[in-house]
């Protein structure tokens, strides 16, 4: 009996050698189904680990056994995340959208709320987010207005009025406008930045009380957004290959990633239970 066939890639002449794998040399892997890759001196493995288990759970055997779950960086990485062609189900990667780094919480992690000023988060600012927000509904709300004085997360590409400011933040020659024009939360910014300094800045309680006077009953933007998805290891998700209609939150509880066996990526709650991928090297 033999495990599937391992693609081996020697850098030196370019060339790919394949070969069977004895199912015996790897008796010490039972769960897992081994492909082994080398790629311009960095040398990367993936494992398909059929045990059912909850995300973190997932992380931790990964962590323990390998290096950490799988993390796909480009379309050359996921061609590569394969399964034995007996499973057709779903398999976790390691693609987080952690409700700790961003509800109702500012945070400090890559997928964590941040000011289009600066770029950068806000552990220590102030937060002013309705009861039922930042709910992040159909998966794909990572910009914020202001709506009855209080802050709630939408889709960037709604048009909506939006708060510029002028000078430099929390100070006292800070100024604030708002523009009735309805534009994406992208458009503003950049409408901001071309005639203002940048969209709405709000860290300190008078400047939260200064905006929300000027703008009592309007919904507008103002310059908080995030950038979702982050790898077990901490980096920024800057590839994806979501399935069609993916992701979109369903019951407001899916913020992990899972893969199917046509590699397309669909959000799931992180308690469900599932195969994974590991990775080891790199």
């Amino acid at each position: 009996m033999s495990l599937p066939l391992a693609y081996f890639h020697q850098p030196a002449n370019n060339h790919w050698l394949k070969m069977h794998v004895d199912f015996f040399a790897l008796f010490f892997l039972p769960y897992a189904f081994r492909e082994v890759f080398t790629f311009h001196e960095v040398y990367m493995e993936y494992y398909f680990i059929d045990l059912k288990l909850r995300w973190s759970d997932a992380q931790q055997y990964c962590r323990e056994h390998y290096t950490d779950l799988a993390t796909v960086s480009n379309v050359e990485d996921l061609g590569r995340l394969t399964t034995p062609s007996a499973y057709t189900g779903h398999a976790w990667i390691g693609l987080i959208d952690d409700p700790a780094s961003w509800k109702q919480v500012m945070g400090n992690d890559s997928n964590s709320w941040r000011w289009s000023a600066t770029g950068t988060t806000s552990p220590g600012g102030i937060q002013k987010w309705h009861s039922d927000e930042p709910n992040n509904n159909n998966g794909n709300n990572y910009c914020v207005y202001i709506k009855g004085g209080l802050w709630a997360d939408a889709w960037c590409g709604h048009l909506k009025p939006f708060a510029c400011f002028t000078g430099t933040p929390h100070q006292s020659s800070q100024r604030f406008t708002l523009v009735t024009a309805q534009m994406s939360w992208e458009d503003a910014r950049i409408h901001c930045r071309q005639h203002h300094t940048d969209l709405a800045m709000i860290e300190a309680e008078a400047e939260f009380n200064t905006v929300a006077s000027l703008y009592p009953s309007t919904h507008v933007w103002v310059g908080l957004y995030r950038e979702p998805w982050r790898w077990s290891d901490g980096s920024q998700a800057k590839f994806t290959n979501w399935a069609n209609g993916q992701p979109d939150n369903y019951q407001f509880n899916q913020h992990c990633v899972k893969v199917d066996n046509s590699r397309g990526w669909h959000d799931e709650n992180c308690q469900a239970s599932l195969p994974f991928h590991c990775e080891k090297g790199g």
